[in-house]
């Protein structure tokens, strides 16, 4: 039976574990429960094991997360067939919930969650998601969430996850009930997130290396209350290249090297995408990285994900980790160093004050980039160029992210491996890197360097027109 499961979560109060599974049209979430009686059943020893409670003997739970899993979809696999014949099963606030007999049998009854209108009643209606200004598109179509056939989640914030309408492929980017039911507190975070991005994108000028604005938002209803339809996501294009990220990792079980006009087009891409964000959107990327670069039918790069809720550490500009402040030198400071010029220079200072968060569920703890988009534009530029930098390290020397992610302290350096990789392309992305973000490379000048370079060597990539600051 090809019953197909990739998605386990608890819950805040850890009594209870769901889990999402999908067999042809059909999309099922189970639920198992902690039951303090019988805590050597199935579900109590799933709950033990997913939440990390203590266990009196080693019947009440399982040895690894992996064997926990293999009981838990074995479970849902034995009673798939009894209970996808119920009429109910697929409504919109149901559960499966598994349990044992008397005979410890696994057995499964339907329970329609009363927390599915309270679910529904904290998105914001189609009508109200663009209000206060916000850029609304000018056409857009809605789909019913239940018309959509889930394939495999996809990973990252929230629910993101690759899913069917008719026949045509989406990434769907939301928050589902699932999300609801596994904790209040994260699903209100992951909700604003989601509206955030489709704002944002809503608000950017089109450009061929940024995600296009979806003009399909996914919405739910309450139960007995089919008049009033409320967002809980939207449907993006699906790219079947993956991302940059991926890329890199196919080549690393062969040893072979990405084509050099294939990179220079790829670097070309990326700075104008984050180009066009500063200097005609007027934003911010803030979580640069080869994952956020999925390539399309034509293998032109396109930057994904626009929630500016968190940054790869990997990536991010040290000065922009939240711990520094900026104090922009004005012709005869007093700071060292600065002297006359046409252009005041950044200085950075240490924050030594109390402790200060703004960014509840991402990192750092504090965000700069806003802040720094509209009183330091020049210092968001150089730290967005940072994470450009090293994401085209990541790229010309073919680094994945795996490679670098749990890493404290990465050294960027060029191996005989990337003996392929020109000078002057070094260079630049050395220039990136600059521990000085006064000395770093300008965001318009590494587009012009990148732009010249797949002009001279012929690399085929579209562009949108380079703008300065006015």
């Amino acid at each position: 039976m090809d019953v197909a499961g990739d998605l386990i979560w608890g819950d805040d109060s850890k009594s209870e574990v769901f889990a999402q599974a999908q067999s042809r049209d059909i999309s099922i979430i189970f639920r198992y429960s902690w039951n303090p009686k019988f805590p050597q059943s199935l579900p109590s020893r799933i709950v033990t094991c997913y939440h990390g409670l203590p266990a009196e003997d080693a019947c009440e739970t399982f040895p690894n997360r992996g064997s926990m899993r293999e009981a838990l979809y074995s479970s849902i696999r034995g009673v798939w067939d009894q209970c996808t014949r119920h009429p109910s099963v697929t409504a919109a606030d149901v559960t499966v919930e598994i349990y044992e007999d008397a005979e410890r049998q696994d057995q499964w009854r339907i329970s329609h969650e009363s927390l599915y209108n309270q679910y529904v009643e904290s998105l914001l209606l189609v009508g109200s998601l663009f209000r206060g200004g916000k850029a609304k598109p000018q056409a857009y179509n809605t789909m019913d969430y239940s018309s959509l056939v889930q394939i495999r989640h996809l990973g990252g914030r929230g629910r993101t996850a690759l899913v069917r309408s008719s026949e045509t492929l989406y990434v769907f980017k939301g928050v589902d009930f699932g999300a609801f039911l596994e904790s209040r507190a994260d699903f209100q975070h992951q909700k604003d997130v989601c509206y955030h991005e489709i704002r944002t994108i809503s608000s950017l000028p089109p450009h061929p290396n940024i995600i296009p604005l979806s003009n399909t938002f996914v919405t739910v209803r309450k139960i007995g209350d089919d008049q009033q339809a409320f967002v809980c996501g939207a449907l993006y294009p699906f790219m079947e290249h993956g991302t940059l990220d991926d890329q890199i990792q196919n080549t690393k079980s062969t040893g072979a090297r990405l084509p050099l006009i294939s990179k220079a087009a790829w670097c070309f891409q990326m700075a104008s995408a984050i180009a066009h964000a500063h200097f005609t959107a007027y934003t911010f990327h803030m979580d640069i990285k080869p994952a956020n670069f999925v390539l399309n039918a034509r293998k032109d790069l396109i930057l994904i994900d626009w929630e500016q809720s968190g940054a790869a550490l990997y990536t991010l500009a040290p000065e922009a980790d939240g711990s520094w402040d900026i104090k922009e030198a004005t012709t005869g400071s007093l700071y060292p160093g600065v002297t006359d010029s046409t252009e005041p220079k950044l200085v950075y200072e240490k924050y030594s004050g109390s402790y200060r968060e703004n960014l509840a569920w991402g990192r750092p703890k504090w965000n700069v980039f806003p802040s720094w988009r509209d009183c330091y534009p020049r210092a968001l530029d150089a730290a967005e160029v940072f994470s450009l930098g090293r994401t085209m390290w990541m790229l010309l020397e073919q680094v994945t992210q795996s490679e670098v992610e749990e890493r404290e302290q990465i050294t960027v350096s060029w191996s005989d491996f990337a003996e392929d990789i020109p000078e002057d392309w070094k260079g630049i992305v050395n220039r990136c890197l600059d521990p000085d973000p006064n000395e770093r490379v300008g965001l318009l000048e590494l587009v012009d360097f990148w732009k010249t370079v797949t002009s001279r060597d012929g690399a085929q990539t579209e562009c949108a027109p380079i703008f300065s600051y006015t």
